[in-house]
């Protein structure tokens, strides 16, 4: 079985492994499976058999061309807990104010401290949460906040869920019902700029917290309901622009840095100390498997659709 990673690090790592029965390769064309994060129909060759995703997201992969040629879609499970986690640290620095007063503390203020005007935090206990994706990302943030004794709701996909997240049937639904909103699914077609104005508008008093894409919330939208107070809070991990290389650059065309509504992380939601050793050990395991031909847990692309 031959094997090619894009990633550099990836091949590097691979190779000193010495798998036996797996030819880590040079030339991707002659590879049967590709680990990458991006594929379109000119990475395709005859002896293709799949692709392997050591990321969380598949956005930059092209589906339709996957199923045009019969392709295998792998997906490494290892960063879904690890996102998972950082949505709810986002979400609990949201709501705990705790950026706003590091900040005023930096410089001595104590928030009002001393007097009628000081200023509170939000707590998360027994507020309800609705998760806009119950996907592995969705289920370990469900794990990880039930000790707060939260409401848990989701839209009904057709899933099996735990008794006490309640479904319902679309995202109008699931904001009514939720104080707050966690965004964990992929990006396509039926998820990009969901969060549209009239969405966004619906949320009054509201938070939202976004480890899926940026391109999921509207980027104009979102700065008009978190200017005018319509939109009480939103953390994200996820962007709308990015550095190429190692210049600055600022994640979204409106200043949403400026606003002490607004919690931001730089995408590194799935990268701890400890990514990098775990994800290889997953890549392998994944690759034994496929060379055993026994490898139950391929992706379904036509749930992705």
């Amino acid at each position: 079985m031959k094997v090619y990673a894009e990633h550099h690090k990836v091949q590097e790592y691979l190779k000193e492994q010495h798998l036996q029965g797996i030819d880590i390769v040079d030339d991707p064309q002659t590879a049967n499976y590709l680990i990458t994060g991006r594929y379109d129909r000119s990475k395709y060759h005859a002896d293709l058999k799949g692709i392997i995703i050591p990321y969380t997201g598949h956005n930059n992969v092209d589906l339709d061309a996957m199923r045009e040629q019969d392709l295998m879609l792998f997906i490494t499970p290892t960063r879904s807990r690890w996102v998972a986690e950082k949505a709810v640290t986002l979400t609990l620095a949201l709501l705990g104010r705790t950026i706003p007063y590091h900040e005023q503390l930096k410089i001595g203020n104590w928030s009002e401290r001393n007097s009628a005007k000081r200023v509170p935090w939000t707590s998360i206990q027994d507020l309800s949460v609705g998760l806009f994706g119950y996907g592995r990302i969705g289920t370990y943030i469900h794990q990880f906040l039930r000790g707060f004794g939260c409401d848990f709701y989701t839209i009904d996909r057709g899933k099996v869920y735990p008794p006490e997240v309640k479904t319902v049937k679309n995202l109008t639904n699931l904001i009514q019902l939720s104080d707050i909103i966690i965004i964990s699914p992929p990006l396509n077609h039926t998820t990009e700029g969901c969060f549209d104005k009239t969405k966004l508008s619906s949320m009054k008093h509201k938070y939202l917290i976004n480890v899926g894409r940026g391109k999921i919330v509207e980027e104009e939208a979102l700065y008009d309901v978190l200017t005018t107070g319509r939109l009480r809070g939103y953390a994200s991990d996820v962007w709308y622009n990015y550095p190429k290389g190692k210049e600055s650059q600022l994640p979204s065309n409106y200043p949403l840095h400026e606003l002490d509504n607004v919690v931001m992380s730089n995408h590194s939601g799935g990268f701890t100390e400890h990514t990098n050793e775990e994800v290889n050990r997953d890549l392998i395991a994944t690759l034994h498997k496929l060379l055993q031909e026994d490898y139950a847990d391929q992706l379904d692309l036509t749930s992705l659709i």
